[in-house]
């Protein structure tokens, strides 16, 4: 499961659509730090697509990892910067403390729960958008 659950975040550093796809279980389920359910792979998928176009540089830093036989935890943070436009500013960069609980079986993820501050992100975008209109 762990060896699964490490090559799910591998795909996702490498901002791999299709490798992340190819490693979701058919009855994969995704649960956001807000507490959102999401089970449709096509949403799934759009959803990855939208987040590596809007955050061109996001990355999950592991830094610890917890496995038994029921699940897996990442702990670490997420990182990236938003840029719709493709620019990469400084000041649009954000980093947060995050943690993820992955199940897996026959090789594939079923599971996947964030837990972050999602509302650290939220700013980000929200100052953009305002200096945006700004400009």
């Amino acid at each position: 499961m762990k060896e699964t659950v490490l090559k799910f975040i591998d795909r996702i550093n490498a901002h791999d659509v299709d490798g992340i796809m190819a490693l979701v279980h058919s009855q994969y389920e995704y649960v956001n730090s807000s507490g959102e359910h999401f089970k449709d792979r096509q949403f799934i998928r759009d959803t990855w697509t939208a987040q590596f176009k809007n955050h061109p540089d996001y990355r999950i830093c592991v830094q610890r990892v917890i496995a038994d036989t029921e699940g897996v935890g990442i702990f670490g943070t997420a990182e990236g910067t938003y840029a719709p436009d493709g620019s990469l500013r400084e000041e649009d960069h954000w980093e947060v403390p995050s943690a993820f609980l992955c199940i897996a079986r026959e090789g594939k993820v079923t599971y996947f729960e964030s837990y972050a501050d999602a509302s650290i992100v939220f700013s980000v975008m929200k100052s953009r958008a305002i200096n945006s209109d700004a400009e």
